[in-house]
């Protein structure tokens, strides 16, 4: 075989070698992208959606929730002592009968009760006051990792009663953040334990003459 005619059989198997590597890059770059974003969303569940709908964009979504996960990466989460569990459910069950006689202490309450239970948990300490939407933002982003459907629940009922607790009026939708708020609480206790004398998992059972108006039958609040 002659000189040239070998250089050009060797030219057109590198030409072949390298679009060949240049599809499969290709192919392989598209479809990272695409497993990314099923990724994110099998891990975040509504909490994606959320994200699109608050940046306005798919892309900076999902760099916000990817780095939720290098975030909550560096985090070293505790697991919590059988007396901090125990106190823990039983400020609830105060909680839960403070909104009898006030329905706006007791949701700030269960917020201020969430961030307890955070801080001794091991998340980051963002300090805020009662009113500081942004700092308590913060917190469920750090929750959203590990407790997603906890996150989307409380979400959906906060955005209602945020208005409500505003003007005190509206105690349907402060019972609704009060139960989503317990969400959250079962998540970070790892659930409420049953009480002997309830089948509500942490709350004492209202008494004849006190009878919670957030806990009407087929609520959400009844397990």
């Amino acid at each position: 075989m002659e000189t040239g005619t070998i250089v050009i059989i060797a030219i057109i198997v590198v030409a072949v070698v390298v679009i060949a590597g240049g599809i499969a890059i290709a192919a392989r770059s598209s479809l990272l992208p695409a497993r990314g974003t099923t990724r994110l969303k099998k891990r975040f569940g509504a909490e994606y959606d959320h994200a699109v709908e608050a940046h306005g964009d798919a892309a900076a979504a999902e760099r916000d929730l990817s780095e939720r996960l290098r975030h909550r990466k560096n985090m070293k989460l505790r697991e919590l002592s059988d007396q901090q569990r125990a106190a823990h459910t039983d400020t609830w069950a105060v909680v839960q009968q403070e909104f009898v006689d006030d329905p706006v202490r007791s949701v700030r309450s269960a917020r201020g009760l969430v961030e307890a239970i955070m801080i001794d948990r091991g998340y980051p300490d963002r300090p805020a006051s009662a009113d500081d939407t942004t700092g308590f933002e913060s917190r469920l982003r750090d929750l959203s990792v590990d407790h997603p459907a906890a996150v989307a629940d409380f979400r959906s009922a906060h955005a209602s009663g945020r208005s409500a607790e505003a003007d005190q009026t509206g105690t349907e939708h402060m019972r609704e953040e009060l139960v989503s708020y317990r969400g959250l609480v079962e998540a970070l206790l790892g659930g409420l334990p049953e009480s002997e004398d309830t089948g509500h998992r942490g709350a004492p059972r209202p008494r004849a003459e006190t009878k919670h108006p957030w806990l009407k039958r087929g609520s959400k609040a009844q397990r």
